[in-house]
This record gives C-alpha cells, structure tokens and sequence, in this order.
C-alpha cells in the first residue's frame, strides 16, 4: 500500500453553504453539491474537481489534492467523481475506476486502487 502525504498552505476558497450536502455522499453525476458536513466540519471539493478541504467553523483545517498524491487516472478525467464520508475517512473515487482514502482528521491522503 502506497501512501502520500500532500498539504497545501493558505486559506483556500470559502465554501458556498447553499453546495453542502446533509447526506453522507456526493455523487458528481448525480448532484450539483460540492461538499458534506458532517460533526460540525465540512469537507468541500474545491472548483478545480481534485483537491478537498476540510473547513471548521469556516477555518482552513487542512486542504489535499488528491490528483496530484494519488496521480492521473488511467481511464476517465483527472477530478473527483464521489465522495464518501465513513466514519474516519472519506472514500473517493477519481476518473473512472480509481479509489483513494482521505484520514479525516490529518487530510492524509492514501492511493487505493
């Protein structure tokens, strides 16, 4: 298992509320919404469609683009398609058929398939 650790300084955008889901996933080719909240964090996909920051109380807690950690995907466009909120992860499906796993709490973002 290959894991890669990508943070990226700064403040990041300031999400837009009326884009949050109250459901535990987003679909990208179901939904026009770009993030979840969940426990008071929110965890929004920024406008380039590979990079995800997680905002407390609309703070910058950390920020990951998961393109560049987990590289291009073999089939399909280089963004996030999914996300998925599990507890202390969330599962993210890039391309077509490319997973990946974001620790909640770190941002620490692991290639899985």
């Amino acid at each position: 298992m290959l894991t890669f650790i990508v943070t990226q300084p700064g403040i990041g955008q300031k999400y837009n509320d009326a884009l949050i889901s109250k459901n535990s996933e987003i679909n990208f080719a179901k939904t026009q919404k770009r993030g979840i909240k969940k426990d008071n964090i929110i965890y929004y996909v920024e406008n380039d469609l590979q990079t995800i920051s997680a905002y407390k109380r609309s703070k910058l807690k950390w920020q990951t683009n998961v393109i560049s950690a987990c590289g291009k995907p073999k089939v399909g466009q280089p963004e996030i398609r999914y996300v998925g909120y599990n507890a202390d992860k969330l599962l993210i499906v890039i391309g077509k058929h490319n997973f990946a796993e974001i620790d909640i709490n770190s941002g620490v973002t692991t290639f899985v398939g």
